[in-house]
């Protein structure tokens, strides 16, 4: 499965994440359900491209997080079986990164030079190619996510909407969180991307590391794009997961 490149996230060093994961889940109130210790959602961007891909990623049997791009040709139809299997879905909503033009996001991206107008009826088209989702996360943006006006523009239409927010993190400046907070919408950031360098191995090698000081977190939010390699290292890391007692789950049970 190729796919055009997305935009890089901001590079995290494997311990600087699992500190940052540590810090952003409050413990369990005595009062309430016991929360498992140690918790991983699972989100593949760039779906919509072909279908061969989901049935490899719903074979895996976990709750996989299927994040779709809108306006392709089997953006609708991923977007439905994923559903049906009972997996999460969200919207991967292309925004305008940093080099454009050069860099492009796709059909149904958010651009600055677009006034509010523009911006919503843009999102509502690309919410209506993509049924069933339960939030969304930005697509490129590195650019777009630096703009606080715009992002609380968007944010509010999502938060209108009832759907939540995952910043990818694709840009250090990014205003996701800190307006996703201020404004109530429910919301969580990336930790870990996991195939910057599509290569399974070193796939491999980040879930034992993540495994390996699972003392020192309790929710980790990794990101992974349709790509072979990714999808052999989710499976590979199912039950190295369920051995180590840590819980895969569907995005939005770590969404604060």
């Amino acid at each position: 499965m190729v796919t055009p490149a997305d935009e890089p996230g901001v590079s995290v060093p494997i311990a600087g994440a699992l500190k940052k994961a540590e810090r952003k889940t409050p413990a369990a109130s005595a009062s309430k359900q016991p929360v498992p210790r140690n918790r991983v959602a699972f989100v593949i961007d760039d779906m919509g491209y072909d279908l061969s891909v989901l049935r490899e990623i719903l074979a895996i049997g976990a709750p996989v997080t299927i994040s779709v791009l809108p306006h392709l040709p089997h953006s609708a139809e991923v977007a439905g079986r994923a559903y049906k299997a009972g997996n999460e879905v969200l919207l991967h909503l292309p925004m305008e990164p940093h080099g454009y033009p050069e860099r492009r996001p796709g059909e149904g991206a958010l651009l600055l030079n677009m006034d509010g107008r523009e911006i919503l009826d843009r999102l509502a088209g690309d919410i209506l190619s993509v049924p069933h989702i339960a939030g969304v996360n930005n697509h490129m943006g590195s650019r777009f996510m630096e703009d606080e006006e715009k992002v609380t523009l968007v944010l509010q239409d999502l938060k209108r909407r009832g759907l939540f927010f995952l910043d990818s993190l694709t840009t250090n400046d990014s205003k996701g969180l800190a307006v996703a907070e201020r404004i109530g919408l429910p919301h969580a950031g990336r930790d870990i991307f996991l195939d910057n360098d599509c290569d399974f191995e070193e796939a491999v090698h980040i879930m034992h590391r993540i495994v390996d000081r699972k003392d020192s977190w309790s929710t980790m939010i990794v990101i992974g794009h349709p790509h072979e390699s990714t999808v052999r290292a989710i499976g590979a890391a199912v039950p190295l997961l369920r051995d180590h007692a840590v819980r895969i789950v569907p995005l939005s049970d770590l969404i604060e």
